[in-house]
This record gives structure tokens, C-alpha cells and sequence, in this order.
């Protein structure tokens, strides 16, 4: 997972946005993807940050074809 707060991130420097990314994988752990979010600077980490983990998670199962 990797995230970037506000001036972190030369693309958001002026926005005052955060964006927040974790990759998605197969079993054999190979990155097929990544998803992220982006928000205020001052988002609620403690909240998103375990959804966009779980929700990574997912999405590689069902792309590997594993059960939930």
C-alpha cells in the first residue's frame, strides 16, 4: 500500500488531495493491478486505509478465480 499525502505527490501539490493505492494480486502473489482512492488531505486514513486494503484483496480473489 502506498500513500501519498498532499506536496508527497507532484500531481496533487496544489490541490490539497491525498491519494491512497494498494495493489491488487494472484495467489502467486503477481501484481495484475492497483486500486486507490483519492481525497481531502485531511480524509479519515484510519477508515479508508483498511476498506482500500480489504477491497484490494477482493478484487484479486475473484480475478484469480479463488472463493471469498
Amino acid at each position: 500500500m502506498r500513500i501519498f499525502i498532499g506536496t508527497e505527490n507532484p500531481l496533487f501539490s496544489m490541490s490539497g488531495s491525498s491519494l491512497i493505492i494498494a495493489p491488487y494480486a494472484t495467489k502467486d502473489r503477481r501484481v495484475v493491478g492497483a486500486l486507490g482512492i483519492i481525497g481531502p488531505t485531511r480524509i479519515n486514513y484510519a477508515r479508508v486505509i483498511p476498506v482500500i486494503d480489504y477491497t484490494a484483496q477482493v478484487v484479486g480473489r475473484v480475478l484469480d478465480g479463488r472463493t471469498l
